[in-house]
């Protein structure tokens, strides 16, 4: 299927030359209608699971036109709605900007900002709790990290979101990307997400010795983690014991210099980390460090 925003036709006027100046670009009519209006779609591969691709752009915090904004988004909203309500397989949502606080902005500025409007990020929650059975994880970029944020967002349902590092050595940082890794349940054959492997290189060494540069894989989440799967209620569970078990927190902040060499790690503490990984709004990330401690930092609230 595929969804239109039906106002917004400025996404057409960014993707039109591209598709008609490169000939190796070849897009279905029903994608190129999509994205012409909209930039987000579904599509489900061999009747076992569909990806539903989202144009995060449009819940961005940082759009200027909240007018313009407000009907993209519930346009949007609604069709993914629609979307999931109507797929008979389980999905994998797909976007840019994730519905998480933005590390950057907690790390560099000490900033505590979601990366969308609260509405959208409360709407789409909504959404979530109402079809968590269909849904086997979501992936974003744009944080330029290799992490997560997992939360119970009502009781009995965890809601997951993977971010993913950054292929480009924008911000000082290592090319690195993540490959998901799908499995079969044997006794009820839906599928779902086995492991995360980041794959990364470091480009300043080879650049040195006057090298290609290799990617190579340095761990899975499922080591780092210690999940033989990683659904939402065993990261769940893994981010209530990060506290308790500092050889876990150790080993992901490891894996995380090795890639970015010490460059865009952000170096917090455990306890604003957990708060972090576990909330996925401002008021609760708050209620959370305030719990622990400010860790010495004048965390501002910027909603």
């Amino acid at each position: 299927s595929t969804g239109s925003s039906g106002i917004n036709a400025e996404y057409g006027k960014i993707l039109e030359p591209s598709i008609k100046r490169d000939p190796r670009v070849t897009v279905p009519g029903n994608f190129r209608e999509m994205f012409m209006y909209g930039g987000y779609y579904s599509a489900t591969f061999d009747d076992k699971f569909t990806v539903i691709g989202l144009n995060t752009n449009i819940f961005s915090a940082n759009v200027k036109d909240s007018v313009t904004q407000a009907g993209d988004a519930q346009s949007h909203l609604d069709w993914l709605n629609e979307t999931l309500s109507s797929v008979d397989t389980r999905a994998l949502i797909l976007g840019h900007i994730p519905p998480v606080l933005s590390l950057y902005a907690l790390h560099h500025k000490q900033v505590a900002k979601t990366s969308w409007r609260l509405q959208y990020i409360e709407q789409f929650q909504r959404i979530y709790s109402e079809h968590h059975e269909k849904i086997m994880g979501m992936m974003f970029g744009h944080e330029h990290q290799d992490t997560h944020v997992v939360e119970e967002i009502r009781p009995g349902v965890r809601m997951a979101a993977f971010m993913f590092p950054a292929i480009s050595p924008v911000y000082d940082g290592q090319p690195s990307y993540g490959v998901m890794s799908l499995h079969e349940s044997e006794s009820s054959g839906e599928l779902g997400i086995r492991d995360i492997f980041t794959f990364h290189t470091w480009l300043d060494y080879y650049n040195a010795i006057k090298k290609e540069p290799q990617f190579l894989t340095y761990k899975s989440f499922g080591q780092i983690l210690r999940l033989k799967d990683l659904t939402s209620d065993g990261l769940y569970s893994s981010a209530m014991n990060m506290l308790e078990e500092s050889d876990g927190f150790q080993t992901f902040n490891g894996l995380k210099e090795k890639i970015y060499q010490e460059r865009t790690v952000p170096m917090m503490s455990p306890h604003v980390f957990y708060c972090y990984t576990t909330h996925f709004k401002i008021a609760d990330f708050i209620n959370c460090i305030e719990r622990y401690g400010f860790d010495g930092k004048p965390y501002i609230v910027n909603p």
